[in-house]
């Protein structure tokens, strides 16, 4: 019997403490809080947004989505420095990856309810189709990450790298909004680099996947002081700072991202606190983060002529009714996404096991069959196919 073998450039099972179990809450808590903020979005009345407690929460709500390109970044980041991936080695591993995010992205954004105007070339259609959500940030700075750290070695370059893509971004974003706003720009490429109707552009969007991959490549080598501190400390610092400096988040992209930063610092940091006996719970949901956000958005807002919650129910729900609804879509949405993702791991070792096997077959050297030594063989006879070599058929 076979058993399921990591792949060739995950890091050998006995190098201790190889998996980040902090890294997994932070996963988790990102995943649960996107589940339930799509959820509460879709049915939460008009009336119950605007209580003391609501207003409070939808202000935290927008470090979700920041924080998870922050964390998708940390693991990137980790796993290339890990695996001592370099070169070519880095685009073959992620760029299917990319092409995996993209096409569920754009899958998700499907519209069978206008296919008509779609096929007339109808641009309001096309903007909705071609509109960047969060699977598309997540592939868009993975391509850039993957191509800078292919062909920048070591980790201190790398988080130099890193770093100036994380600063970079949002300081160029109002240049390059208003280049693409000019016109005269292919419309995937726009809806990509900037926030017309796109949810989460390149522009700024990927400087937290940026920011996650420089966190992550720092922690690894801080091993006397606890990762949540360093996080949240550094949180602290930039959100002191900014409250000092006056900063409104509104008035330009990097004070925007420089508050969500230090924001989601704090956070992940206190997703690190929760109690390790809660990591096997967890872990799975981080791991699994694709296939629940894949699952929960059409539970939600819906997908193609297939109605979610927001066109059923819509936002006609108080806070306990809009919670519950919440949590309900959340446990749906795990009850799917992580058995497929099971199915999905166990069918990747089947065929990793089944490659590895056929590429390591022992090939041992034809031998001749064995004959009475009274009774020689005729020339050529008895080194025939199928005689003397090996049957590699069976």
């Amino acid at each position: 019997m076979t058993h399921p073998q990591a792949p060739s450039a995950a890091p050998p099972p006995s190098v201790p403490g190889s998996r980040n179990t902090g890294l997994d809450r932070a996963r988790a808590v990102a995943t649960i809080a996107m589940v339930m903020g799509h959820s509460l979005d879709a049915v939460l009345s008009d009336a119950a947004r605007d209580g003391v407690g609501m207003v409070a929460y939808w202000s935290l709500r927008a470090v979700t989505a920041p924080l998870f390109l922050f964390v998708a970044g940390w693991a990137f980041a980790t796993t290339v420095q890990r695996t001592g991936a370099q070169g070519a080695s880095v685009l073959r591993r992620y760029l299917p990856r990319v092409g995996l995010l993209l096409g569920w992205g754009y899958l998700l954004r499907w519209p069978g309810w206008g296919l008509p105007l779609l096929f007339a070339g109808d641009v309001a259609v096309w903007r909705h189709f071609l509109s960047f959500d969060a699977l598309h940030g997540v592939a868009g700075a993975l391509l850039l990450g993957a191509g800078m750290l292919s062909v920048v070695k070591g980790r201190a370059a790398r988080m130099g790298a890193l770093a100036v893509l994380a600063v970079l971004l949002p300081l160029a974003s109002p240049w390059v909004r208003a280049t693409v706003e000019a016109g005269g720009w292919p419309l995937a490429l726009e809806q990509a680099l900037v926030s017309r109707t796109s949810n989460f552009p390149l522009f700024p969007w990927a400087a937290y996947f940026f920011v996650g991959g420089l966190a992550g490549l720092w922690l690894t080598e801080v091993n006397r002081v606890s990762h949540w501190l360093c996080l949240m400390s550094v949180g602290t610092v930039i959100l002191v700072l900014m409250t000092l400096w006056g900063g409104d988040p509104r008035g330009s992209d990097p004070t925007l991202v420089a508050w969500r930063v230090g924001l989601l610092s704090v956070a992940a940091g206190l997703a690190m606190l929760l109690p390790s006996r809660l990591d096997r719970l967890m872990a799975p949901v981080g791991r699994a983060s694709l296939w629940v956000y894949v699952v929960h958005l059409p539970l939600a807002y819906g997908w193609s002529t297939f109605a979610g919650l927001a066109s059923r129910v819509g936002r006609s729900q108080d806070v306990l009714p809009a919670l519950g609804l919440a949590l309900s879509v959340l446990t749906v949405s795990l009850a799917i996404a992580l058995p497929a993702k099971k199915l999905y791991g166990r069918w990747r070792g089947r065929g990793r096991n089944s490659e590895s096997a056929h590429q390591h077959r022992p090939h041992p050297e034809p031998t001749a069959p064995p004959t009475a030594p009274s009774t020689p063989l005729p020339s050529g006879e008895g080194r025939g196919e199928g005689s003397g070599a090996p049957r590699l058929s069976q």
